[in-house]
């Protein structure tokens, strides 16, 4: 008989499980999938249950005999006799014996089927009708038991056999052994293994009887081993298929004691094999494996390396060009490939640079009761970071380097189910062509290197999660291997809400309940650019706004060849419209004549030039712009348009399918339309320049504030980070035109040392200063030095020098002379500096005079050159010349030193006039009135006269105060008004040697001056580490001086940025809240900073040196602080 099959479905499968199912033990379990569910049409129904049809049983083993004595563990025992009425038999007759038939074993498919034994007929004595008799036991719910007479052996053919494996109820099933009946409807069981040990004997499987109304619940407690009552005389015993007789199976009621006694032999059992109907794992990534740096799809493979940020601005155009240049040739070099360029950005770490600015700051200064302590300066800081947006941009680059064959792609699903992946023989292929790209990537230009694992991690987190708030931790496992199931770690916590014609896309952590809005802008049409020497990067210039966003550009780059025939193509249907033109009588268009000459122009360059300059990308750039809310994000979006619409002429589209779009950021994934396709030659491909860089800085000391450039990065100082790792000078120097900024940073910089446990001598002659050591937390730590105030001797020429120590220098003869060559120089500079001094406290009439230089010198050398000398000395000695001009100058000297502010440098100092105990010391010249030196000396006042000597030994005191403590220990030392200094030798041997001192001392000189040229002309600008330049509008020629001391080009345009520095609004009345400044460090990288330090609670109040700001703080700040030594 044929099978027939559920409508619906194929033939022999139906849709659906039915339940009552028989399972034939005949059937290997590598049958199961022709066979998913019993046919319903096999299924009994109501009223119908002496008819069963089953599938032909599987071949006999011809290698083992049948055994005779088989039985028939069956509940269908109306296998053979075909459709007759059922006969119950008499409750009085015995029950005959019945020889068992053994069911055939399990045999191959194709073998030819060996005949079922034929049993022996049975009298069928028809029954009169009786009632049902109450069943032995428990039994299922809707199910009678269903019997056969024997058919007669020579009359019936052997039908096929397959014994039903109903499911009985938990309560009847024995632990020990397996039910053959699956607990769920079309659930399949596989043949059973021959067991290793004899098992117990089983109850016979449950009658099934005909449907009827379910009867209440049963408690499952163990069936009854007792058999039921036995059959009426006379009737023909059931028939009871058995189970293979290598198998021990439960004996049906008729059997005899015998039977049940009889031993088994023992074989061995083997575990079933048990087909799961499991899910694949539903991963939304094309791709379907990772490994190390490479990332697998179905048909495709890519290489991914990461791209090191370059410095851009305040760069010669020279090396811009050679850059771009490398850039474009190792563009050229890629032909034949699809890049895939992203660029994403990484919060920055405030709790990492927290504990690194804390782990370099071994003695803090002490933590006030009521004030801002040490760690709550930090977290101020960090708070600071983290309200201003300072992401930190990263470049990726992917390479689709190998379209993989059929081959590997069903050699990778094989080894997958092995727990493996990709072939060895690929990966070898694909190394060999991975180091090719290694060697062209990694020269000089790019300078890529293959991405770490979680480099990789982070890309595909980010990238899935377009522009939400970024990963706390990454994956523990560092190995870079990822199975496709592994990749659902990276896509399940993210759910996106799109519609087909929504201008966002909405993004959901289902984790957090983080919500975005994403818009994904496309790059339209673009006018020529101009790069480097008017525009920007074009695809850098999105970070001047303040909010991240993410950057995705595939290109296919097309070498000479490709970019040849898609040339002749353009061409030829520029002159197809242009013959339409013509035919139809009418003037072409100008463009498509400009249009033909530009084709051939680069056509002839394609031919004639080099490889860089046949090149071709056509590539589709993407912007994803994110938000909190849709509003948000379109407002943004907005605004981003306007910026590239203004600023570079380009045009940025807005296309519908915002979902595909996203999706295109994410590795692996097609490109989801090739609308606003941009065709350019790969010189203006390199000139995007995505990884271009504003960082300037270190990234363990201060924050002092944030880039102003093309991105807003922030910014570290660390002034003994040159001494300390670089091994340079510590000289930095701050320039800048009056109201610049510079006394306000040079106070911020040495506040900020201070609360390092730093030791800081501050020198502000207009004494504005002074008032850091006002502030609540440096109170108890600082002192002011006033020297209009001070005692007599305070600034005594020979003590402002100090003698080497010999404990400074080496052990042995070497060190021995060392130390001689530094006191020699000690004393010869003492000598400088006295005659220095005599000259200014003179008229400038008389220090003209030849003889003037000759006496100050003679008398100088008589005195010893030592500490404990005075400049009562010299008057001495020239007192006792015989020469009348030397009894004059003693003579000058002396009326001189009657005034007030002349005493200062006559006598001995007073004894700890500069105690090492204070953090903060500012030495102040409070109401001196500093002279203009662009006026002549003859015009000058005697206090602006003697305001000239008072500022160099006003440097000298402070820079002694630093020689006195030990080598090692960090201090600072910050000096304004350096431009005094200038025009003497004194002031010139002083900076020179602070300069070269700096590094040996661990001493961080700030020295602030209005003029360029000041420095400039001191020959130290080769030992400067670090620059500070604010705004000069006022004179062209000062700017440029500023540029050379910032080691930037001069006439390239940066005079104007440097004029437009700290620009206020002129429609405004307010007051300008920050200063800016353009900054070099000591690696030499340039950029404009926005100096930034109201984390500090109070500083810039204390700091503030405008007038109105003075007048209205009077009383609350104190203006001139009293000498704190008394």
């Amino acid at each position: 008989m044929s099978r027939s099959s559920t409508p619906g479905s194929p033939a022999g499968r139906p849709a659906g499980p039915t339940g009552n199912r028989a399972r034939s033990f005949d059937y290997p379990p590598d049958e199961d999938l022709d066979e998913v569910v019993l046919d319903s049409a096999l299924v009994t129904s109501p009223g119908h249950g002496r008819v069963g049809v089953f599938q032909p049983p599987r071949p006999l083993s011809p290698r083992e005999p049948v055994r005779p004595d088989g039985d028939i563990d069956s509940p269908f025992l109306d296998l053979f006799g075909g459709a007759q009425p059922r006969r119950r038999p008499a409750a009085s007759t015995p029950p005959a014996p019945v020889e068992p038939v053994v069911a055939p074993p399990r045999r191959g498919v194709g073998r030819e089927p060996l005949p079922i034994p034929h049993q022996p007929a049975v009298p069928v004595e028809p029954a009169p009708r009786a009632e049902p008799e109450p069943p032995a036991r428990e039994q299922a719910p809707g199910v009678r038991a269903v019997g056969r007479p024997r058919p007669e052996p020579v009359h019936a053919a052997p039908l096929p056999v397959e014994p039903p494996l109903p499911d009985p109820p938990a309560a009847l099933a024995p632990p020990p052994s397996r039910s053959r009946v699956p607990q769920q409807a079309g659930d399949r069981l596989p043949a059973l293994r021959p067991p290793a040990e004899p098992e117990p004997a089983l109850p016979p499987p449950p009658p099934i009887h005909a449907p009827a109304p379910p009867p209440a619940p049963t408690d499952n407690r163990e069936p009854d081993p007792a058999p039921a009552d036995p059959p009426a005389a006379g009737a023909a015993p059931s028939r009871e298929v058995g189970r293979p007789a290598h198998r021990e199976v439960a004996p049906p009621r008729q059997r005899t004691p015998e039977r049940r006694n009889r031993p088994t032999k023992p074989v061995r059992v083997r575990a079933p094999k048990i087909k799961f109907g499991d899910r694949d794992p539903s991963v939304e990534l094309a791709v379907t494996e990772i490994a190390g740096h490479l990332t697998f799809t179905p048909n495709t493979v890519t290489a991914w390396y990461w791209l090191p940020e370059v410095r851009w601005a305040f760069r010669p155009d020279a090396e811009r060009e050679a850059l771009l240049s490398a850039i474009s040739e190792q563009y050229a070099g890629l032909a034949g490939f699809r890049l895939h360029l992203r660029r994403t950005t990484r919060p920055f770490p405030a709790d990492e640079w927290a504990r690194t600015i804390d782990a370099h700051t071994t003695a803090p200064l002490p933590d006030v009761p009521g004030t801002t302590g040490w760690a709550d300066h930090l977290v101020a800081a960090q708070r600071h970071l983290m309200a201003v947006n300072h992401a930190e941009g990263q470049t990726y680059l992917g390479v689709t380097f190998a379209r993989r064959s059929l081959g590997d792609s069903l050699t990778e699903r094989l080894l997958r189910t092995f727990g493996r992946g990709t072939a060895d023989g690929e990966r070898r292929r694909l190394s060999r062509t991975v180091e090719q790209f290694d060697e062209v990537l990694g020269a000089f230009g790019m300078r890529g290197r293959r991405v770490t694992a979680p480099e990789l991690e982070w890309l595909l987190y980010r990238s899935v999660a377009l522009c939400m708030a970024p990963p706390g931790v990454l994956s523990p496992i560092t190995d870079g291997r990822w199975e496709r199931g592994d990749l659902l770690a990276l896509t399940e916590q993210v759910e996106r809400y799109r519609t087909p014609y929504g201008s966002t896309v909405k993004l959901v952590n289902r984790m957090t309940g983080e919500e975005r809005h994403v818009a994904v802008l496309a790059v339209g049409r673009m006018e020529p650019l101009e790069i480097p020497e008017r525009h920007e990067p074009w695809l850098h210039f999105h970070e001047r706004l303040p909010w991240p966003m993410e950057l995705s550009t595939r290109v296919d780059i097309l070498g000479p060849n490709d970019s040849f025939r898609n040339l002749e193509h353009r061409l030829r249907m520029i002159r197809s419209q242009q013959l339409d033109y013509a035919e139809h009588g009418i003037d072409a268009p100008p463009e498509l004549e400009r249009l033909a000459k530009r084709a051939l122009v680069i056509g002839d360059e394609m031919t004639t030039g080099l490889p860089v300059d046949s090149a071709r990308a056509h590539g589709w750039h993407r912007i994803a712009v994110g938000g909190r809310t849709r509003d948000e994000c379109l407002e943004r979006a907005r605004r981003l348009i306007q910026l590239y619409s203004r600023e570079l002429r380009i045009s940025l589209q807005h296309p519908k399918n915002q979902d595909w779009l996203a999706r295109e950021f994410i590795p692996g994934e097609p490109i989801a339309n090739t609308g606003y396709v941009r065709r350019m030659p790969v010189n203006l491909l390199a000139a995007a320049l995505p990884q271009a860089a504003s960082t300037v800085g270190d990234r363990r000391g201060d924050l002092i504030g944030r880039t102003a450039g093309t991105c807003r990065r922030p910014v570290f100082l660390d002034l003994h980070f040159p001494m300390e790792v670089r091994e340079r000078s510590g000289l930095a120097v701050f320039v800048a035109e009056p109201g610049g900024g510079k006394s306000t940073l040079l106070g911020a910089l040495g506040y900020l040392a201070a609360r390092r446990g730093v030791q800081v001598t501050l020198l502000d002659p207009s004494g504005p200063l002074a008032r850091l050591c006002a502030m609540p937390e440096l109170a108890p730590y600082s002192r002011v030095l006033n020297l209009t105030g001070s005692e007599q001797g305070t600034l005594a020429p020979y003590a402002l020098i100090p003698t080497p120590l010999r404990s400074e220098f080496g052990a042995g003869a070497a060190g021995d002379r060392e130390f001689e060559i530094g006191v020699s120089n000690a004393r010869a500079e003492r000598r400088m500096l006295v005659q220095d001094i005599c000259m200014m406290l003179v008229p400038p009439q008389v220090a003209r005079e030849a003889s003037t230089a000759t006496l100050f010198r003679h008398a100088v050398r008589q005195v010893p050159a030592e500490e404990t000398s005075t400049l009562d000395d010299v008057v001495t000695c020239l007192q006792g010349l015989d020469d009348d001009a030397g009894r004059e100058l003693a003579h000058l000297l002396l009326d001189t030193a009657e005034m007030p502010l002349a005493m200062l440098f006559f006598g001995r100092p007073p004894d700890g006039l500069l105690g090492a105990d204070a953090a903060l010391t500012v030495i102040t010249m409070a109401g001196l009135r500093l002279p203009d030196l662009k006026i002549e000396r003859e015009y000058w006042s005697a206090e602006e006269a003697l305001a000239l000597p008072m500022l160099h030994t006003a440097h000298r005191l402070a820079v002694r105060r630093c020689y006195g403590g030990s080598m090692s220990s960090r201090k600072l030392v910050g000096l304004d008004e350096a431009h005094f200094m200038e025009g003497w030798r004194s002031g010139r041997s002083f900076l020179v040697r602070l300069a070269r001192d700096s590094r040996k001392w661990n001493l961080a000189a700030l020295v602030a001056s209005q003029n360029p040229k000041d420095i400039l002309g001191l020959d130290v600008q080769n030992l400067v580490s670090t620059v500070f330049v604010g705004r000069i509008a006022e004179d062209s020629e000062i700017a440029s001086e500023a540029l050379r001391l910032l080691r930037v080009p001069v006439d390239d345009g940066y005079e104007a940025t440097l004029a437009s520095l700290s620009q206020a609004d002129s429609g405004s009345a307010n007051r300008l809240g920050f200063r800016e400044f353009v900054m070099r460090d000591v690696d030499g990288r340039v950029q404009k900073v926005r100096v930034d330090v109201s984390y500090v609670d109070g500083l810039l109040e204390h700091l503030d040196t405008t007038p109105a700001a003075v007048a209205q703080a009077a009383g609350i700040l104190p203006t001139v602080l009293a000498d704190l030594e008394a």
